[in-house]
């Protein structure tokens, strides 16, 4: 075939890109005998082919024979026949001559296939050696060849996170486009946004840099809490753990909520009101809804605002809220409660389906007097109580320890909940885009009739299903688009949506309580979650009934 010019072979550079080849096929081929020339070049000793034993050819991929591999199947991916499609083979393949003068792959079986099926005409070509050359004949060849073969497979190393966002930054730099470098790189337009969130944070680098388990998505949520080192910390500790997304979701949740807090906090002190930090139970302040006058007229906000121990603190209030068009929760003030840590009964009323009320939690200006005693208040909590509770200065020190630690246990644990469900739902929907069921479907979807079935009958679920295949809900009754999905859906699809059904009804009849009241039905939904390959969070772990692992000593206070 008619050779093509190249630079001296002094001059050649190694190509800054590689067409990275992850894995090698066999195929047959049909070997077409083509006479092929040495690659020639230019300047001193050109037209003299290239010395060293080694010939480099522009060849037909078509010609060459890859049916000589240790791979089993050549796993070509959309990805990497369209870079080479775009860029053509950048790494020369790498061949031996038969006997009959033929070329056979010995390196690079995939980069041939996919010229082959990208339509590149030609490839660039090392001819190594004759195929049965060296002492001992074929077998010997046969035995390097396996080798080899093992070891240009076996010892290979892909792109870090770390340089795959210096790529893309470096690109970006150069005045290229996210979509444009995506389309080059063949990067997911995702992967791109997170890489250009890492390179704007010197921490997110310093991390990716030196944590290589971090992946870009990871990497791009370090970059959002550059400015909390502990949350930072946190974050490499969960990755390393395999808890990375609920311990995000938490931080962003906590993020979320001190915003929040501020903004109410701020509003109070502007309007002249003195904002404490939450009474513990020994405090002298207490909550106007307990106290009166001297007449026994409860107070309320505006008749006490004249009380010189006037003041607020920022608390949390629990209920079903609307949400409005933008899916921002619109508090409704007859459901709310008055709740700073305490479980309010959310079980006890209908619960509504989703898309229409969800319970919530936000924060909220909670009304005290600095010092009841002082101003003549009265307590009306103060008598005795119908409760078997100790009064707080009845308590020893470590029984004030204890119920001190149960407390914040609750408060933890509940907002611990919250996020996990944030995550889970998410999770959920990844699911619902699947294709097929996962394995253990039947099986577990048979179990679920068998202990469950009630669940199915529940609106709220149905409504779930909805949201999380992405169809209508509708106002009332079940949601007709799950009915249309599924008459559409072949087998395999019909099962994946009978999995979603039942998962969504049992997501739908989870609480928040469920971690200190462990509820079978919930056990076994979320064990069939982790099956799955769902992470629970510790919260969802003592749902389960199973350990949580001692997280202390674990790095936290590992530098990054």
């Amino acid at each position: 075939m008619t050779s093509t010019r190249t630079r001296p072979a002094a001059a050649q550079t190694q190509p800054t890109t590689e067409n990275i080849e992850v894995s090698a096929g066999t195929a047959a081929a049909t070997t077409v005998h083509a006479t092929t020339q040495p690659e020639t070049t230019t300047g001193a000793g050109a037209g003299q082919p290239r010395t060293g034993g080694h010939e480099l050819v522009q060849v037909d991929p078509a010609t060459l024979a890859v049916d000589v591999n240790i791979r089993h199947d050549a796993r070509l991916d959309d990805d990497f026949c369209a870079s080479i499609a775009d860029h053509g083979v950048l790494v020369p393949i790498v061949a031996v001559r038969t006997a009959d003068g033929a070329l056979r792959v010995r390196f690079g079986h995939r980069r041939t296939l996919a010229a082959v099926a990208a339509g590149r005409p030609t490839v660039p070509v090392v001819v190594a050696a004759d195929e049965a050359a060296g002492p001992g004949g074929s077998n010997a060849a046969e035995v390097e060849r396996l080798v080899t073969q093992w070891a240009e497979n076996e010892h290979r190393a892909g792109l870090t996170t770390a340089e795959r966002a210096d790529v893309i930054g470096q690109l970006s730099a150069f005045g290229i486009a996210p979509t444009q470098i995506a389309r080059r790189t063949r990067a997911t337009r995702a992967e791109v946004t997170a890489a250009l969130a890492v390179t704007s944070s010197q921490l997110a680098r310093a991390a990716t840099a030196r944590y290589e388990f971090l992946d870009l998505a990871q990497a791009a949520v370090v970059a959002d809490f550059d400015a909390d080192p502990d949350a930072v910390t946190a974050l490499v500790v969960a990755a390393r753990d395999g808890r990375f997304d609920h311990v995000a979701q938490r931080l962003r949740d906590e993020r979320t909520d001190r915003a929040a807090r501020t903004v109410v906090a701020d509003r109070l002190r502007a309007d002249g009101v003195t904002v404490i930090d939450a009474p513990a139970s020994q405090d002298r302040a207490r909550e106007l809804h307990r106290l009166a006058d001297a007449e026994g007229t409860r107070f309320t906000e505006t008749s006490h605002a004249g009380c010189p121990g006037h003041a607020a603190y920022v608390g949390q209030e629990h209920g079903w809220v609307l949400v409005d068009a933008d899916g921002q929760p619109t508090p409704d003030s007859d459901d709310g409660q008055d709740d700073d840590g305490e479980d309010a009964d959310e079980d006890d009323a209908e619960r509504p389906g989703p898309g229409e009320r969800d319970w919530r939690s936000w924060p909220a200006a909670r009304w005290v007097c600095t010092d009841p005693a002082a101003h003549c208040h009265r307590d009306l909590w103060a008598s005795g109580t119908s409760n078997d509770r100790t009064p707080a200065a009845d308590m020893t020190d470590t029984q004030r320890d204890a119920a001190r630690a149960a407390r914040r246990d609750v408060i933890d644990s509940n907002k611990a909940w919250g996020s996990a469900e944030t995550v889970r739902r998410d999770w959920l929907r990844g699911l619902a885009t699947r294709k097929t069921a996962p394995k253990g479907t039947a099986m577990f979807v048979a179990a679920a009739l068998a202990h469950d079935a009630d669940l199915l009958a529940d609106i709220g679920g149905n409504h779930l299903a909805a949201d999380l295949l992405g169809v209508e809900a509708g106002a009332y009754g079940r949601s007709r688009g799950l009915v249309d999905l599924i008459e559409r859906a072949g087998d395999a699809r019909a099962l994946l949506l009978t999995l979603v059904l039942v998962l969504a009804a049992y997501e739908a009849r989870t609480s928040r309580d469920d971690w200190r009241t462990l509820r079978p039905a919930t056990g076994r939904y979320l064990t069939h979650l982790q099956a799955s390959g769902y992470a629970l969070a510790d919260v969802e772990l003592r749902a389960c009934g199973q350990p949580v692992p001692d997280r202390t000593g674990s790095g936290g206070g590992e530098e990054v």
